[in-house]
């Protein structure tokens, strides 16, 4: 049992980490899209709030409706890192505590 929770842990851990970088090269790559459609910086504040909008609620501007169109498998995978990576340090916390009662 002591080895199941140190690989569940351990597995855990690396996908946080694997949605984390996800999140951040999925935002970065969709953003350098809507700059090379729109022009402009890709650091620029509009295509950050469209990255933050995509996939969570009706495309409303041009640069969402561009995304749903566009990329709409990119979108879905931003979708499960965010997801991933809300869920998973709640599910690394449990497997670390249930851990602690069993080394105790």
């Amino acid at each position: 049992m002591l080895v199941t929770l140190w690989i569940l842990i351990g597995l855990t851990g690396f996908v946080t980490a694997l949605a984390a970088q996800m999140r951040f090269f999925l935002s970065v790559a969709l953003r350098r899209a809507l700059a090379a459609e729109f022009g402009g910086d890709f650091r620029d504040s509009p295509y950050h709030a469209a990255i933050g909008q995509a996939g969570r609620q009706a495309p409303e501007t041009d640069a969402d409706r561009f995304l749903a169109e566009t990329y709409p498998a990119q979108i879905s995978q931003l979708k499960l890192a965010r997801t991933v990576s809300l869920i998973g340090p709640g599910i690394f916390l449990v497997l670390a505590l249930l851990l602690r009662t069993r080394m105790v």
